[in-house]
């Protein structure tokens, strides 16, 4: 028996007999889905001129999600994150919700969402 689950991938299952003092381990993730997800996002408002992208670089490398941003003409700032689901769901809450210290989300537009083998990038950058 393998004395760490945990540290293999795996976890200990009771199984479903009489026997539930027996326990065998199955795979955590087990499921077919992909292991990477993918996001491109446009945000709107006061998001140029107040640190918006340096901050969202910050923000991605604390997480650990990587990918690009740009400012856009229009004035707004776009780009794509990419990570495991946890961590691209908490770097969306922090497009929408926070941002730069100075900056005024008004909103945020999450466009194209894919499932991914592997990631695309190592880093998170500002683009020009």
């Amino acid at each position: 028996m393998i004395c760490c689950p945990a540290r293999f991938g795996l976890q200990a299952v009771a199984p479903r007999r009489a026997e539930a003092h027996h326990r065998r381990l199955i795979p955590r993730n087990t499921t077919t889905m992909s292991a990477y997800k993918a996001v491109s996002f446009e945000v709107f408002g006061k998001v140029q001129g107040v640190f918006f992208r340096a901050s969202t670089v910050e923000e991605a490398n604390r997480l650990g999600v990587v990918g690009w941003c740009r400012n856009t003409r229009n004035g707004t700032v776009e780009g794509e994150a990419q990570g495991v689901a946890d961590q691209l769901e908490s770097m969306k809450d922090w497009l929408q919700h926070t941002g730069s210290p100075a900056s005024k989300i008004e909103r945020v537009a999450f466009k194209t969402q894919r499932d991914l083998e592997k990631l695309e990038y190592t880093a998170f950058e500002q683009r020009r």
